[in-house]
């Protein structure tokens, strides 16, 4: 009798182990080490935000993997004049909640978001914009106050993802918490810090997703996402730490995906305050950092020193600038000529990711050796970001060009009108930049445009805007079952393609 019940307890198991399996197969589990700030696209503009926001969502137009602008909700375009581009809409569209998709609710997406009430952080991205006209409801002008060469770019950007009027209205400032998008996944739910719960849009104008549930989980600590890539309690684990990167070995049941990234690491300054409103300081700390200590320490060698404000592979990177030296006694003197013979004593404010605290400690051990004392401060990184846009004195923070366009790399980050929260945290302001960053958005000629951000570089690296570290390797695992992703250097990743084998 009780080896008849051990066999039916055991076969019980053995049922629910099975239906647990075709479950599971049927449910992509994305680990991602930050939680989404908001799933609103006009109050955010964040790596972690952007992943569920890119299931949730569809723009206008899309990046392909080659970095060429495709249809997307818009079938086609045409540039009517410098001043004007007109969009065609896929017809038959459908949110989430039903609604068709139609021209007015571009119209309403783009008003929102350039409205200073909103405060969008993206909306820097959009300063050119005058007016979006609906001509039918499939077809939607927009008018710039000036010739805009990078908006067909920027009209790629996550943030520029289309809402539905309807469903923004009726959920008011709950709306982040309940988005509708028309994209290949609906949302389903989020518990903050550890988890968001994404299902098929059966109703999908495009291709369906292969999965019919996707759950990201939130999983800050890198040995925690390696147990949990080891042990299937995820299927895909994004940003992996480097020194995680030996454990893919054949055999391990696991396999890993390593490509280049527009993604940059910088240590930045308030250039307001001192000691930061002198060059020679900031200069003294780029000569005193080793990027070739932190890329070999804190990213195991997956990176490398940075030589500018672009990354590579961007129109309107300078190929003739360099990586700061590093040279200890160059920095010295720098800092005793500003005034600082002995040094100073600063607060380094880091995000609670990782990578930020082992950047920060070889700094702090670099910095220390030209007189200036660190004292590191964790933040959490929903208030940090909010932090860094009020004004930190000397701060950690990475920033991704995502359009592949170097007027998103360079006017959000050094334009003095994207001050705080769209993006200059740093306060910097050079005229002449300004001119070339305004000349650039408004030249359709391409090697124009190149010249303009590369003289804008050279500016910006002799500034020492910021101490310049390191461009990044992405390293992502997979379970070796997991199949169709594809590497994006955007790092906006279309987790609808993947599948189990």
């Amino acid at each position: 009798m009780k080896k008849a019940l051990a066999l039916l307890v055991l076969a019980a198991v053995l049922v629910l182990s099975s239906a647990w399996a075709l479950a599971a197969g049927d449910t992509l589990i994305v680990g991602n080490p930050t939680d989404a700030v908001s799933l609103d696209p006009h109050r955010t503009n964040d790596a972690a935000s952007a992943l569920p926001m890119f299931q949730i969502y569809d723009t206008l137009v899309k990046l392909s993997p080659e970095m060429t602008i495709e249809p997307s909700l818009a079938e086609s375009w045409t540039q009517i004049d410098e001043n004007t581009l007109e969009f065609k809409l896929h017809q038959g569209v459908k949110f989430h909640n039903g609604e068709e998709l139609k021209a007015s609710d571009v119209k309403f997406t783009f008003e929102r978001h350039i409205n200073p009430e909103t405060a969008a952080p993206a909306a820097f991205m959009l300063s050119t914009l005058a007016e979006v006209n609906v001509i039918d409801d499939y077809t939607v002008q927009f008018v710039t106050k000036a010739p805009c060469a990078s908006l067909l770019y920027n009209l790629t950007h996550v943030d520029m993802g289309i809402l539905n009027e309807k469903a923004v209205t009726e959920a008011g400032d709950n709306y982040a918490n309940s988005p509708v998008g028309t994209g290949p996944y609906k949302f389903v739910s989020w518990k903050k810090n550890q988890e968001i719960k994404l299902t098929r849009n059966d109703e999908y104008f495009g291709e369906k997703a292969k999965t019919a549930n996707l759950t990201i989980r939130i999983i800050p600590e890198g040995a925690t996402m390696m147990a949990e890539l080891q042990t299937g309690g995820v299927d895909m684990a994004l940003n992996i730490g480097s020194q995680f990167v030996p454990m893919f070995q054949p055999g391990t049941g696991l396999k890993l995906e390593q490509f280049n990234t527009f993604t940059i690491k910088y240590l930045s300054f308030d250039h307001r305050v001192a000691p930061f409103d002198d060059v020679r300081v900031r200069q003294a700390i780029n000569y005193a950092t080793n990027k070739e200590a932190i890329v070999k320490v804190a990213y195991s060698g997956c990176a490398e020193a940075l030589s500018g404000p672009l990354p590579k592979n961007i129109n309107g990177y300078n190929e003739s600038l360099v990586p700061y030296e590093y040279n200890v006694e160059k920095a010295k003197a720098l800092l005793a000529e500003a005034g600082y013979p002995d040094g100073f004593s600063q607060t380094l404010y880091i995000s609670d990711k990782e990578i930020d605290t082992k950047i920060a400690t070889v700094l702090q051990a670099q910095l220390k050796e030209i007189g200036i004392n660190v004292d590191i401060q964790v933040i959490e990184w929903g208030t940090y970001l909010q932090k860094t846009a009020e004004g930190l004195p000397m701060f950690l923070l990475g920033w991704t060009t995502v359009t592949a366009d170097a007027d998103n790399g360079l006017y959000a980050n050094f334009h003095s009108s994207a001050w705080g929260s769209q993006g200059n945290r740093t306060f910097y302001k050079n005229e002449k930049v300004d001119e070339l960053l305004d000349g650039g958005r408004a030249e359709f000629d391409q090697e124009a445009r190149k010249a303009m951000y590369q003289e804008a570089c050279q500016l910006i690296y002799d500034d020492a805007a910021w101490d310049f570290l390191t461009a990044e390797l992405y390293n992502l695992g997979l379970r070796e079952n997991v199949q169709g992703f594809i590497p994006m250097s955007t790092t906006f990743f279309d987790l609808s393609t993947i599948y189990f084998d």
